[in-house]
């Protein structure tokens, strides 16, 4: 796993960090603690230009989200993800969106709300753990 970026807040803190895994192909979102709807979108913004600059040309077809460390609710940028994020990833290549779920009731139900609002073109899928995404991907790649 390669460390792409690491995202700070205004105190400092590590509120996201942002990897690529080569072998598995994919590009996974950590986030960590309280982020703001700024914060989601400033991270995020930087996915999708990672997807346009070099996922496209790695043929990257998955984005992975690991909530589980994260507090708080997101749910007033998942319109957001929705009309902008998911179209401009699908046109650099992305297919599928991998939420690992928090255990944290709304920051889960903001992943819910995500999956409910699902796009025409990236998918997303809900899992309880980082390994059962990874298996998912690696089933994915098998029938693609």
């Amino acid at each position: 796993m390669t460390t792409v970026e690491k995202f700070r807040n205004q105190a400092v803190d590590v509120y996201a960090v942002l990897s690529y895994e080569p072998i598995k192909n994919y590009l996974l979102m950590k986030w960590i603690g309280f982020s703001t709807e700024e914060e989601v979108k400033h991270a995020s913004t930087a996915m999708m230009q990672w997807q346009k600059n070099e996922g496209q040309a790695k043929q990257c077809r998955f984005h992975v989200h690991d909530t589980k460390e994260i507090q708080g609710a997101w749910m007033g940028v998942v319109d957001w993800i929705r009309d902008e994020m998911w179209p401009f990833c699908y046109q650099c290549g992305l297919r599928y969106n991998l939420s690992v779920t928090s255990p944290d009731l709304f920051s889960k139900m903001s992943s819910v709300a995500l999956k409910k609002q699902d796009s025409r073109q990236v998918t997303t899928v809900l899992f309880e753990t980082l390994a059962a995404a990874e298996n998912w991907l690696t089933e994915k790649y098998k029938t693609m």
